[in-house]
This record gives structure tokens, sequence and C-alpha cells, in this order.
């Protein structure tokens, strides 16, 4: 199993007033890294929507919140599969603060699906191969 990290700053548009991470932002730093996560694993969103068969939307998401993040901490995110199947897999991140200690988890199940249909459909081979060395 090979866990994608990624390390990024917690900007001023991340925070709110009192200067920790609005708690939908913890959602758009996790979908940052998802994006760079496909893109390096040559599966990146934009090839998905040139292609037009199919997109891989979100069908469930949660989060835990243990500690906040501030602006201008280094975050990075350690993301792995926790399922992989024929038409959906299963995201785990967490984001980790400078202190090595976690700050979050977010999990979100995306589920293939025809962009003709709207119904789930296999994963292509391809992505399904690249996802599978990821799965914990």
């Amino acid at each position: 199993m090979t866990t994608y990290t990624r390390t990024f700053p917690i900007l001023i548009h991340h925070v709110d007033a009192v200067g920790i991470v609005f708690f939908a932002n913890y959602f758009v730093l996790a979908h940052d890294t998802y994006e760079h996560f496909l893109q390096d694993i040559g599966h990146g969103i934009p090839k998905a929507i040139d292609d037009g068969e199919y997109i891989i939307p979100i069908a469930h998401s949660e989060a835990d919140y243990f500690r906040p993040m501030r602006h201008g901490e280094m975050i990075t995110a350690r993301l792995t599969l926790t399922e992989l199947r024929q038409a959906s897999f299963t995201v785990k991140m967490e984001l980790v603060g400078p202190d090595d200690i976690k700050r979050a988890t977010i999990t979100t199940r995306h589920v293939c699906v025809s962009t003709a249909t709207m119904k789930p459909m296999a994963l292509p081979p391809e992505m399904h191969a690249a996802l599978a060395g990821y799965v914990a």
C-alpha cells in the first residue's frame, strides 16, 4: 500500500475571523489534494471531462475534527483508499500539522457514473489499476 502525501500552507482565505480554518474549508483542502492525486496517477479530472464518458462525483462525505488548523501552518495531507470496488472507491485523508498531530480526517466515497445515463458504471480499467496501489 502506498500513501499519497501533499504538503500545503493554510492561507488567509482558508480561515475565519479568529484565524482558524472554517469547517467547510477542510473539504476544499481535501478536494484540492484529491485532484492533485488523480493528476499524479494519470487520471486527472480534465481527462475525464475531455473523455466525456463518465464522471466520478462524491456520493458521501464526512469529517472528524481533532484540532484547529491556523493561518500560516504547513499541513500535510495523507491520502489512502479504504475501499476499491468495481464502480466506486472510498478515500480517507488525514490532515496533519507541522507538529505531526492529526488535525482532521476527511472521508469521501466516489462513484463512477455514465454521463449518458447517470447510472453507475465500472471505473476505467487503467484507473482502477492505478488506484489499487493506494488501498490500505
